[in-house]
């Protein structure tokens, strides 16, 4: 990869974190990179690896008022999402449980539908292969992941159940501790203490290991650090961060620190990086928060990543539909002027490619091996 070039008065000290980090400077050039930008797109492989569907969601087909649909992701070049059936955090209650399983469901059926009913230009992932060929076929890949388990109950079989229905992403918890792992971001509405099971509960243990013997890629965006670092202790196959930012620029318990960055680089895992404003720049309260984030502190946190821990271990994620969005990147439609801005930055196609989907299909394709080893051995 070629040497960094900070733009405008972004500063050393500012990548580091010690500085606030300033807005996106456009330079003449621009028109230059974001025509790079397009074509390199056209020949690699752009995915994002965490976004949302709002429940009123009107569906892909038209160039709607919503951050994802299949027009969008067609003027951006994006090739490919993994799309969430997220439930946010309730009360643990036989009431609470039946509104998040019928909640998911729903969510389930919305992304369902992106493929369905449009065949002839998307279709739904189960592996990375789905998606090399998907995308070769000229259409979108849909992957479904599952964020927060809370509409899985105390059911560890329900892993099982939304494998089969074509979950291969799986985050813990959201905001709020559930009855799997304590979250980073404990829920005062909720009644939550700073901690409930110090981590993982013995349930959200055998999750674990039971993940990963079918293949399906952990998430570990949104745990408490003592639950982060249990799972990476546990599993037996690389994970993913798929929507997270760095502590050492936005001091968030949301965000992931040094030391974390680290064990998932050790894990051989991925962390993408976020494009939402809160875990971009300065937090709320100061002049600088009045507006949003900008393409360049995306890419500002996403230098940092690599140089921490590697051009392998990083990937980008937009976590639109529910808060994500930055200047320059407010819906899929934008996608290329992140890739403008990473090849404004110096980095390499080669590089720009595993940022934009290479790492993700990796480490997914690495986990999915590690689930055939462990079912062979239980055989």
């Amino acid at each position: 990869m070629k040497p960094f070039r900070l733009i405008g008065a972004v500063s050393a000290a500012a990548l580091m974190g010690a500085l606030p980090i300033t807005a996106w400077a456009q330079e003449p050039n621009d028109s230059k990179y974001l025509e790079r930008a397009k074509q390199l797109d056209q020949r690699i492989l752009t995915f994002d690896t965490h976004l949302d569907l709002p429940f009123d969601y009107p569906g892909a087909a038209a160039d709607g008022t919503t951050q994802f649909d299949l027009p969008k992701t067609a003027r951006g070049q994006l090739k490919g999402a993994a799309l969430a059936v997220f439930v946010p955090q309730g009360p643990r209650t036989p009431e609470g449980y039946a509104k998040a399983r019928a909640d998911a469901e729903k969510k389930y059926g919305l992304i369902k539908a992106v493929a369905e009913e449009n065949p002839d230009r998307a279709a739904l992932a189960y592996s990375p292969e789905d998606v090399r060929r998907i995308v070769g076929q000229g259409k979108f890949a849909v992957v479904v992941s599952l964020l927060n388990a809370y509409p899985l109950g105390t059911d560890l079989s329900q892993i099982e159940e939304w494998y089969k229905r074509g979950v291969r992403l799986f985050g813990f918890n959201h905001a709020g501790h559930n009855d799997w792992s304590d979250s980073s971001r404990p829920s005062k509405p909720l009644g939550n203490a700073p901690e409930e099971h110090g981590g993982l509960s013995s349930l959200g243990k055998q999750g674990v290991a039971r993940l990963n013997e079918l293949g399906i890629l952990i998430d570990v965006s949104q745990l408490s650090t003592p639950a982060f670092k249990q799972v990476l202790r546990l599993a037996r196959a690389p994970v993913i961060a798929s929507h997270s930012g760095i502590k050492a620029i936005v001091d968030s318990p949301r965000n992931l620190s040094d030391e974390e960055l680290d064990l998932l680089r050790r894990n051989g895992g991925v962390v993408s990086v976020v494009a939402f404003s809160n875990y971009l720049r300065t937090p709320p309260g100061s002049a600088e928060s009045a507006r949003p984030a900008t393409v360049a502190q995306l890419v500002d946190a996403i230098t940092y990543a690599v140089k921490r821990i590697g051009i392998d271990h990083v990937g980008i994620a937009s976590d639109f539909n529910h808060g994500g969005g930055i200047a320059g990147w407010q819906n899929e439609g934008e996608a290329q002027n992140v890739t403008a801005e990473l090849l404004r930055r110096g980095f390499s196609e080669r590089d720009i490619g595993k940022l934009w989907g290479g790492n993700f299909l990796r480490v997914w394709g690495e986990a999915q091996k590690v689930g055939r080893v462990l079912q062979t051995r239980r055989k």
